[in-house]
């Protein structure tokens, strides 16, 4: 893996770049070789931020999952 590339990882692990992005810089490969590439350098799968978006997840959840509410 070049720098370029484990710089790329790196920023798809920030969630400063997609997944598709990725898998187009890194040769167009699968989604299943990016897992394996984040696990083998040690990051960890991208995560959203939810402050400030509290109230818009709920509304998801309820929408996703309405028996679970109940």
């Amino acid at each position: 893996m070049t720098k370029d590339d484990r710089r790329a990882l790196e920023a798809y692990s920030r969630c400063e770049m997609s997944a598709i992005e990725l898998r187009r810089r890194l040769g167009d490969i699968t989604y299943g070789d990016v897992l394996r590439l984040l696990g083998e350098e040690g990051l960890p799968l991208p995560r959203a931020p939810t402050e400030g978006r509290e109230e818009e997840l709920a509304r998801a959840r309820a929408w996703m999952f309405p028996k679970h509410d109940a």
